[in-house]
């Protein structure tokens, strides 16, 4: 799934942030986008690639 498709499915982010993902040798740059309010998020999603080629790689999703 693309950044485009959750864009379109959740809207902007209430935060975005970006690290450093994997152990070395095998490391790679991690965007996360959280919805809701800090500190209970009711969805995250991480991203690898690029900013404008942006492929998730793991989610979480609470539902009440």
């Amino acid at each position: 799934m693309s950044s485009d498709e959750v864009l379109t499915l959740f809207g902007e982010p209430e935060k975005i942030s970006v690290a450093v993902c994997g152990k070395p040798p095998d490391q790679w740059t991690c965007t996360t986008w959280g919805y809701g309010k800090y500190p209970l998020y009711r969805a995250s999603f991480t991203f690898n690639g690029e900013h404008d080629s942006l492929k998730l790689n793991n989610f979480n999703v609470d539902r009440e």
